[in-house]
């Protein structure tokens, strides 16, 4: 017998047995369905190009050797480890080592001091990496692959006991690791050893249950809904389809099937954005929807035709915000989170789910040129795709629920001008954790070029000073007032959030008008409301800016560049912006006074920084960014161009 043991109040402690898992697991037929497994190693081939397969071998190659290609490894992977050896509780970024005996559920893992960045310890402890072993063992049958895979595994389990260490701390955690065991469970059933390393004796068994248990009480203490509770339920829903071998079993996938319905209409739009106004929370939101409802399906326990139309919606929403070269928008935290691995890290992450979503639940969404691999791996090989006609569609459109509004100019002529405004909420959701102060902000971009650009998070726990400024208005192209965020943060959250009115939206095949305003610098003396219109007429953008209200304020007005681009002056208040095969005119209005930089810091000044740009979750990087200033009695007009040459 095992026990799970739960610790409340000190002195408190509650515990549960847990049963042994019950014998016809291990004799389940091959031919039962795990999404599209089972596969032979000559069918899995001939879905996956050469050239998917090689990046797929060589990051496992790197997995065996101690080395990680995620956030800021992700273009140069970490140092390898004596015998690839992982210490499940260390940053590697930090150097810091978090107690592995702590207790989970009350270690504060937001502060560095304890646990360095404990994203990095959390992404290693999701097991994406060992379930890239067992994709490399499914492709070559390869010994190596498959027992680096089982060894994993077992070495986190004797290394992370139930409620021990930071690596039990979070439920998302947890949900996310399930569903990673799951896969390397089914992908290495052919191996000669699998019933050694998951039959009746394996230590998964006993933390496969504690994990459920975790994970009951985490839902049962009415979260509010995040993507941390999609997490939470998606992987209660699989580990209890995969292993329906406990007396609860039954119980928690009915009573997680139940609460993703719920959260599936609490979570989204009616448009299918996300509420949380995170394209990468909506990213893995879609996939933590999508994966329990595929398996189900597969499992004779289909989702609601409702809840797999919100799917889909889901879908289509990133495929028509994908721009030009697979470029995606950035708005709210975009921290790269993965909810499961099918694929290299090198691989763009939505073609999976843009190609399942297109094959199977029909949405019309253009192909991808990738992700054959894991739409293979969840779909398999012997379905005939609907292959869904993708939707024509030309010219602006917009997610008026959601305040997301796309201006576009160029279409089909391999430049399209892209304008993404954001004049939504900060968080349609509790807490707005991953929401910035963004409100009335725009990106913009020429084809698969960045140009004007959302700087991005960099960092989330491990530095709140950094943390504040990348999520502040400052680090958005928008007008900022008397130094102040548009929105009141708070630590994880936001004690007042702007609101935001859309009065005119006009689409163009060639352009569009958006006109809006917010009121989050109404609490300031004189009450300034900001109202702003983006006219895009063919190639020229025309941002003007009302502040209206009373009183005197400072003013300053924002512009960010991404760091491919330069800067070189025209006149006092026009300059050019060059980038590799294009160019672009900006105008201030002659009112302000304007400056740039490139990579600007001094806390010592208490100046903002200027000019920074974070590509992906720990890293950042000079780029340049222009700043307008102006000290006025409102009301006050400004108007910015914009013209693409």
């Amino acid at each position: 017998m095992w026990w799970v043991g739960w610790e409340g109040r000190p002195g408190q402690r509650r515990q549960r047995a847990g049963p042994e898992p019950e014998s016809p697991l291990f004799d389940r037929l091959h031919h039962q369905h795990f999404y599209g497994l089972p596969l032979t190693r000559e069918r899995l081939a001939r879905a996956v190009d050469e050239a998917t397969r090689a990046a797929l071998l060589s990051e496992a190659e790197e997995v065996l050797q101690g080395r990680w290609r995620f956030f800021a490894f992700a273009h140069a992977p970490s140092d390898p480890t004596p015998g690839g050896v992982t210490d499940w509780h260390r940053c590697e970024v930090t150097g810091q080592r978090a107690d592995p005996d702590a207790f989970g559920p009350a270690l504060d893992y937001r502060d560095p001091t304890v646990v360095g960045d404990v994203k990095t310890i959390w992404e290693k402890s999701r097991h994406h990496h060992t379930t890239v072993l067992a994709i490399a063992y499914a492709l070559t049958g390869q010994h190596r692959y498959a027992a680096g895979a089982a060894a994993r595994i077992a070495d986190w389990i004797l290394a992370n006991p139930p409620l021990r260490g930071v690596n039990w701390s979070s439920g998302l955690e947890l949900g996310l690791r399930l569903m990673a065991w799951a896969w390397c469970y089914e992908l290495l059933r052919p191996h000669p050893e699998w019933r050694t390393w998951f039959g009746p004796a394996s230590p998964l068994w006993p933390s496969v249950y504690q994990h459920q248990v975790f994970l009951e009480e985490a839902c049962s203490r009415g979260a509010p809904p995040t993507g941390d509770l999609l997490g939470e339920l998606a992987g209660q829903y699989v580990a209890s389809v995969t292993w329906p071998v406990f007396p609860e079993s039954a119980g928690w996938q009915r009573e997680a099937k139940a609460a993703l319905t719920r959260q599936a209409h609490l979570q989204f739009f009616e448009s299918g954005v996300n509420r949380q106004m995170d394209f990468g929370v909506h990213l893995a939101a879609t996939e933590l929807l999508l994966l329990p409802a595929l398996l189900g399906e597969r499992c004779g326990d289909a989702f609601d035709p409702a809840y797999l139309a919100r799917v889909a919606r889901a879908v289509g929403v990133v495929g028509r915000l994908r721009g030009a070269g697979g470029l995606l928008p950035r708005y709210g935290d975009e921290q790269g989170s993965l909810s499961v691995q099918l694929e290299a890290r090198s691989v763009p992450r939505v073609d999976w789910l843009l190609r399942v979503g297109r094959d199977w639940l029909g949405v019309p969404v253009p192909e991808p040129e990738g992700g054959q691999l894991g739409a293979t791996l969840l779909l398999g090989d012997g379905r005939l795709p609907l292959r869904a006609e993708p939707e024509a569609t030309s010219g602006s459109f917009a997610y008026p629920d959601a305040g997301l509004y796309v201006l576009t100019s160029g279409a089909g002529r391999g430049r399209e001008m892209r304008v993404l405004a954001d004049a939504g909420p900060l968080g349609g959701l509790t807490l707005a954790e991953h929401g910035h102060a963004d409100t009335l902000a725009f990106t913009l971009s020429v084809g698969s070029q960045e140009v004007v650009v959302d700087p991005g998070a960099y960092t989330s726990h491990a530095d709140p000073e950094w943390r504040g400024y990348f999520r502040s208005t400052a680090a958005h192209n928008t007008l900022e007032v008397d130094l102040q965020d548009q929105s009141t943060p708070a630590a994880f959250s936001w004690s007042q959030k702007a609101g935001a009115i859309t009065q005119t939206w006009e689409p163009r095949e060639a352009g569009g008008l958006l006109v809006a305003s917010h009121d989050g610098y109404e609490r300031l003396p004189g009450a300034p409301r900001h109202r702003r219109e983006l006219d895009l007429q063919g190639r020229v953008l025309h941002v003007t800016d009302h502040l209206e209200g009373q009183g005197r304020h400072h003013l300053r007005l924002h512009l960010h560049l991404h760091p491919d681009c330069e800067v070189q002056p025209e006149a006092s208040n026009a300059w050019w912006v060059i980038w590799p095969g294009g160019a672009m005119r900006v105008r201030f209005d002659p009112q302000v006074q304007v400056r740039w930089g490139r990579g600007e810091y001094d806390p010592a000044s208490g100046a903002t920084p200027l000019g920074w740009y974070s590509p992906r979750y720990g890293v950042k990087q000079a780029s340049p960014s222009f700043r307008a200033a102006l000290t006025a009695t409102l009301p006050v007009t400004l108007h910015t161009t914009l013209e693409v040459l």
